[in-house]
């Protein structure tokens, strides 16, 4: 009984689309990462003007960048194949529509729900079933590639899947017919209209038509091995452009297989579901892999292989260009030879730059990018060219392997990657169009067009065929039609951060905290691979520090004086005052110039022979009219200062009836305005005038009088248009919006305390159903400074945060009013407070939200003794970020010695201490990730692992390099001319400071050989003494030539004092090499065994070793595994190991000291394919957690006691759980929470028996995986109380929550067990969305499940990586 959760979801952009999805006019951006779909709009800078047709445009001036801003984003119960656009008939938001293809042959239709502000689910077609019939001995659809496709004219789509079937999916037209006869409606249009509104009996009418199934051999006979297809351009009819071959191509068998790939052009007839070749060329080389059709001025499609490009015009007459030395040798096409480019073409993606130019840009694996270009001589093409672009900065090449490209129509491109951040980048070069030769008419003026179009009109529905072996390409001319490669300069105008791939994880100190650690991963590929430090708390960058004796509040102003001559130098300067309230009086300080002989303190100076008003307690604090008058809020009245602290003015708060003195209870600043919530549940609304007087607001008529309040805020901005607005929170839990300075209603929202998906103004208020205890509201823009979004977030009694996002729908006109047909979209959010004891002398009074502005930043503070930011990026949703400050009364902003804003802590003794935000952090995924470059060093991180002993990080590097074969393996001849030759990696080992993060000493490995394995483990370093040391154990294997035997090394390294750098005293540490042994095999994993033994796994053996003074590795215990070893994990110091292979699966066992022995106690029933595996102990029972190549989690059971396991030998299968993220490690780590069992209610008197001892319960353990796709796992052990809760709550939660795509997340997962009744794991993501509910729902739904909303908020701390708090 287990429970998945994602505490980071992926990061790797695997697809990308542009297109006008949310409006028809706007185009955005979706990005699938995976299992998640977002949806970002490009925000242009101010003042530029929309592009067209992707030409680039000149600029004089400096440019604006755009920036990406994230709309939305949305967990899919499904992996991401494909993403097109395709216009339909009607859309709700009159854009385009978005078809993604899934796995196992599945499509969804979805466009943008403008009235809910979310995308929607138009239809969900499935084509796996009895009804599909598929080859009795051929591979299953899961494990077949899947390739989507959609007509340039959204006539229809094609999903090509298994081996050789094809879906058609025709979509309607404007004039289509609308009746249909009963026998063309397909089963999954059936199931469309069943779910649509009927009106008198009629159904409406779907936007696509019936789809049907085919076989590509049905198009034509030698179609048996599809490599890909498309649809073309400028064809009356949807025509195919497909590439295959006769039988499967094959690298190995190139002498008997070259040249056997043929491209056939088919057009579709939709109504007879026939279809007609139309041309067919044969004889293509071996190696193409991707087809490209290409627009007019072109035509066409390009065929692109690993050394080659080759395009077939309309008519099937190829022209072809070599990029590199083997594709002469691979392939007898006929080609234009360009090989000194020396291009590798593998997993290169595709962009057609623009309809005018033609031109057509390659991105390489490397991130390079080459623009291809093609010379026309009348509507023929006639040559192509290819040529690198030259980057000269840093700052314009994509930063790694690309996996997609969309292309905007203003001509940006968006470069995602899957191993590096993704790039929008734009062309700062004008690129002329494109200009046919003329015709002798045209040159004496007979003619004001161009007549070879209709010359050639024909063209598009010729029918033949040619044979590709028979044409010979044209060279490339000399002529000004091929475009060169100089009128392209890109520059990157942002990015998308990437976290994965995470190659290896581990975990060392905190420089900040001792009581804490620090994940640190290797992520990303190639030159952009980081170290990354992962953590659950922002830590702020301390500076100086003071103490102020007494302190238990502070609030910091900045304030200008206007009474200053404005000649005078530094007249505009502002300047910072601190008043500190002691719990007596409050005090104003000015901050003191730095003392040099001390520069970690900083003094303050209290301003005296002032008007301030210290004695008693202040409310609040802040400026008004252009931060000219500091406002102090005190107990029963408001006081008006100038810059240098003259009182200027007073308002008492008396009740309007009696005259009697009324408490401030809450305030809140909006320049020229302030709002006051008073002790009897009133407001007033004052406000300064030009001369900075400070009068109350005559309510008149209003309702503001009327009605009790608990909260308000005042807010001036984006939602408003810039007219200020008071948002108030009844008491009765509605949202009420008056516009100021007339304080005139303008919009209530009575169904708040319902806190329901969509909120909006116009719905009726709910009488029945559970209502949410609403205490606090603040609307405020959140996130960076210029891209800042506005949010209202409301908080609960319990202090839980709802946040909501605004829109409008109807789409309003410009002559609309900021709160006509205002709504509000609920924001996931996954904060959970935590409760805390009172500070010492701490009294009562409540802290409330505040906005605050921090370094580039806009936040909302939720305060706490760790306080809280709540902000965002402007690539991800709103997050509450925890600051890793602890015991704190008070924070506040405040400018730094270099001018820079940042943070003044208050904390529990008095101390107050300066501090900054680091500029190089991400907290858009609710973690802190800190990356980190070694240096100068331009290679890919793998490894990494902490030295505690020494406060080091041991990490090992690669970069590419040549393959040459060693003296022992022979001459190869046939390579010897070879000048683009295979790449092998090259390692290295390095020493990184964990305090200065600075590299200390370096060591090359051997050449070729390939680090696997890496850990810092105890060994035993003397066979005399038994004293054991930590050392760095390495498990390597070299990469030799395919007919050389493999070859393994297990390295020990030791570090060593030196004499250190006197720059650098952390320097005085270096490498050295203890042992090495070269076993046969690859050593593929080391692991740490009881007694200071290393544990290997080497080849098809698993050896146990102990290290001898003399420097070897003696083999003490061994076990002939009879397959390839790919994991070896112990479990501390019981003994009990586990190994997993790439063929029978997981084997678990024991060893034994006297005498050395590895048993073999248990192993697997089903043959699985081991990635990684861990073991998981639980509540008593021993489970061994297995991940297979199919990216399935297998939950196994050691229970010797169980007759199914015979007697032990058996591990028993308890379930399997789809995971959807390739998995690169599994650590088991403890969890500082306490186990399900002890999170009991308390009780009124003893709770055992009197006598009765309490058995303790052993810790709870919990396995944390990393995965390719950036996102970060948690798996947590379950008692049975909090399964049944947990499965019963996401049983109902699957039912009723709307899933984007139309996705079912139970078959997602693919739950599957042992024996009837047995327990699968939990969803964990299902579960986190129960606060998607409104307040009454969510009650009815936990009371089902059997719980309480407390007991819920505690299981989902410990299942949210609540318990990783010593991170």
């Amino acid at each position: 009984m287990q429970c998945y959760t994602e505490l980071l979801p992926p990061s790797a952009v695997t697809h990308a689309v542009a297109l006008p999805f949310r409006t028809s006019t706007e185009e955005d951006l979706v990005v699938a990462k995976t299992s998640l779909l977002q949806v970002y709009k490009v925000r242009q800078p101010p003042g530029s003007a929309a592009l067209a047709n992707g030409a680039g445009k000149a600029h004089d001036g400096p440019k604006g960048n755009s920036k990406l801003c994230l709309v939305g984003e949305y967990a899919l119960s499904g992996t991401v194949l494909a993403l097109q656009h395709i216009k339909i008939t009607a859309s709700k938001s009159g854009g385009d529509a978005l078809l993604i293809a899934f796995a196992a042959a599945k499509l969804s239709l979805v466009q943008w729900d403008p009235e809910n502000h979310r995308i929607s689910t138009i239809s969900i077609h499935y084509y796996e079933g009895e009804n599909i019939t598929m080859q009795p001995f051929g591979p299953d659809v899961r494990d077949t590639a899947s390739i989507l496709t959609v007509d340039p004219s959204s006539r229809c789509a094609a999903l090509k899947f298994g081996q050789r079937h094809l879906a058609i999916l025709p979509f309607r037209r404007a004039g289509d017919e609308l009746a249909e006869t009963d026998g063309d409606v397909d089963m999954d249009v059936r199931k469309q209209f069943t779910g649509h509104d009927q009106t008198n009996g009629e159904v409406a009418q779907t936007p696509y038509k019936a789809s049907f199934v085919s076989a590509l051999t049905q198009i034509a006979p030698e179609i048996t091995h599809p490599v890909d297809l498309a649809f073309l351009y400028e064809y009356r009819e949807p025509t195919l452009g497909i590439l295959s071959a006769a039988t499967q191509p094959s690298t190995a068998l190139l002498d008997v297989r070259k040249d056997i790939l043929s491209y056939t052009a088919a057009t579709l007839d939709l109504e007879q579901r026939a279809s007609t070749v139309l041309i067919s060329v044969h004889g293509l080389p071996s190696d193409l892999w991707k087809v490209v059709p290409l627009p007019l001025p072109i035509g066409g499609a390009l065929l692109v292989g690993n050394n080659e490009l080759v395009h077939i015009d309309q008519s099937g007459k190829p022209h072809a260009v070599a990029v590199n030395e083997f594709a002469k040798a691979g392939s007898n096409f006929g080609m234009t030879d360009q090989s000194l480019l020396a291009l590798r073409l593998e997993d290169c993606q595709v962009a057609v730059l623009g309809d005018s130019t033609g031109d057509v840009l390659l991105v390489l694996r490397d991130g390079a990018m080459a623009v291809l270009s093609f010379a026309i001589q009348g509507r023929n093409v006639s040559g192509m060219q290819v040529a690198l672009i030259d980057h000269n900065e840093g700052s314009s090449a994509p930063l790694g392997l690309p996996s997609c490209v969309a292309k905007f129509k203003n001509g940006q491109l968006f470069v995602g990657s899957d191993d590096s951040d993704s790039t929008l980048i734009e062309n700062d070069v004008a690129v002329p169009a494109l200009s046919r030769k003329r015709s002798h008419a045209q040159m004496l003026g007979n003619g004001g067009g161009d007549g070879s179009e209709s010359e050639d009109q024909g063209d598009d529905d010729l029918y033949g065929g040619a044979s590709a072996t028979a044409q010979q390409s044209e060279p490339t001319p000399d002529g000004s039609n091929a475009q060169h490669a100089g009128a392209y300069k890109y520059r990157r105008i942002d990015r998308l951060p990437c976290h994965g791939p995470v190659n290896a994880v581990c975990f060392g100190k905190s420089m900040s905290s001792p009581d804490k650690l620090q994940a640190v991963a290797t992520i990303g590929r190639g030159p952009s691979s980081r170290l990354a430090f992962l953590g659950r708390q922002l830590q702020p960058m301390l500076g100086r520090t003071c103490v102020i004796k007494n302190a238990k509040s502070m609030w910091n102003v900045v304030v200008q004086n206007k009474d200053t001559n404005p000649d005078d130098a530094g007249a505009h300067e502002p300047t910072d005052v601190l008043f500190v309230f002691d719990g007596s009086c409050t005090k104003a300080y000015d901050r003191a110039l730095s003392s040099e002989a001390d520069p970690s303190e900083v003094s303050y100076v209290e301003r005296e022979d002032t008007d301030f008003e210290g004695d008693g307690e202040t409310v609040n604090i802040a400026v008004l009219a252009d931060s000219t008058r500091i406002v102090q809020c005190r107990q029963t009245e408001i006081r008006a200062y100038d810059a240098k602290l003259n009182l200027t003015g007073i308002v008492p708060m008396l009740d309007e009836a009696t005259d009697a003195e009324l408490t401030i209870v809450a305030t809140s600043f909006c320049d020229p305005y302030l709002l006051v919530l008073r002790e009897n549940s009133s407001v007033q609304v004052l406000q300064a005038d030009k001369n900075g007087d400070i009068e109350p607001i005559d309510a008149g008529d209003s309702t503001i009088n009327e009605h009790k309040w608990l909260s308000g805020c005042l807010y001036n901005g984006k939602l408003t248009h810039g007219e200020p607005a008071a948002f108030l929170l009844r008491d009765d839990g509605s949202l009420h919006a008056y516009s100021l300075p007339d304080l005139k209603l303008v919009y209530s929202a009575l169904n708040t305390p319902h806190l329901p998906p969509v909120l909006y103004g116009d719905a009726s208020k709910r009488r029945l159903g559970a209502k949410e205890t609403l205490t606090e509201v603040v609307v405020a823009e959140v996130g960076p400074t210029d891209h800042a979004a506005p949010y209202l977030v409301l908080r609960s009694a319990s202090d839980m945060l709802t946040i909501y996002e605004p829109f409008q729908y109807p789409v309003p006109d410009q002559s609309a009013k900021w709160h006509d047909d205002l709504r509000f979209r609920k924001v996931p959010n996954a904060f959970m407070p935590k409760y805390e004891e009172p500070l010492l002398g701490e009294t009562g009074r409540a802290t409330f939200l505040r906005p605050l502005d921090i370094a580039g930043y806009k936040a909302i503070l939720v305060p706490s003794h760790t306080p809280s930011l709540l902000t965002r990026h402007a690539h991800c949703l709103p997050k509450v970020i925890s600051l890793q400050v602890a015991k704190c009364r008070a924070l506040t902003t405040r400018l730094i010695d270099d001018g820079k804003q940042g943070l003044a802590v208050l904390q529990q003794d008095g101390t107050l201490q300066e501090c900054t935000l680091p500029d190089d952090i991400d907290f858009g995924t609710g973690w802190v990730i800190q990356r980190l470059s070694l240096g100068q060093l331009d290679e890919e991180v793998r490894h990494v692992a902490f030295h505690e002993e020494r406060n080091m990080y041991v990490v090992t590097t690669y970069r590419p390099v040549d393959f040459i074969f060693t003296d022992d393996e022979g001459r190869h001849h046939d390579q010897d001319d070879i000048s683009l030759r295979p790449q092998v990696s090259q390692y290295s080992l390095h020493l990184l400071s964990a305090t200065t993060h600075r590299l200390i000493h370096s060591l090359s490995l051997p050449y070729a050989e390939a680090v696997l394995s890496m850990k810092v483990m105890p060994l035993e370093a003397s066979e005399l003494t038994h004293e054991n040391k930590p050392f760095i154990v390495i498990g390597s294997a070299q990469q030799r030539g395919e007919d050389s035997q493999a070859k393994g090394a297990v390295s020990v390294f030791d570090i060593l004092d030196v004499v250190p750098d006197p720059v650098a005293p952390e320097s005085g540490l270096q490498l050295h090499l203890v042992a090495r042994e070269e076993p046969r095999g690859a050593v593929t994993a080391v692991e740490n065994f009881a007694g200071g033994l290393i544990g290997t796994a080497q080849g098809q053996k698993i050896m146990i070793r102990g290290l001898k003074e003399d420097g070897s590795c003696l083999p003490v215990a061994f076990l002939d595994a009879q397959c390839q070893m790919v994991t070896l994990k112990s479990l501390g110091s019981t003994g009990f190991w586990l190994a997993g292979d790439t063929w029978k699966g997981i084997w678990f066992g024991g060893f034994t000291e006297e005498p050395f022995k590895l048993t073999v106690l248990a192993k697997s029933r089903s043959k699985m394919e081991v990635v990684c595996a861990e073991f998981l102990p639980a509540n008593g029972d021993l489970y061994v957690l297995v991940v297979d190549a199919d990216m399935d989690l297998h939950v196994l059971q050691y229970d010797p006691e169980n007759p199914k396991s015979l007697s032990g030998m058996r591990l028993l299968h308890r379930s399997t759980f789809h995971l959807g993220h390739w998995p690169t490690s599994m650590t088991l780590v403890p969890s500082t929470l306490f186990p399900f069992a002890e999170q009991t209610p308390l009780t009124n008197g003893h709770t055992h028996a009197e006598g009765d001892v309490p058995v303790p319960s052993s810790p709870l353990l919990q396995i944390l995986i990393t995965t390719q796709s950036g996102a970060l796992g948690l798996i947590t052990p379950l008692d049975e109380p909090t399964y049944r809760r947990l499965a019963a709550l996401e049983s109902h939660l699957s039912s009723i929550l709307e899933h984007a795509a139309g996705l079912n997340p139970r078959d997602y997962r693919a739950i599957d067990s042992e024996g009837f009744g047995a327990r699968g794991v939990i969803d964990g993501g299902v579960v986190q969305r129960v606060w998607e509910l409104g307040t009454a729902r969510r009650s009815e739904v936990i009371g089902r499940a059997g719980g309480d909303e407390w007991g819920l908020r505690s299981d989902l701390e410990i299942i949210g990586g609540g318990g990783l708090g010593w991170l």
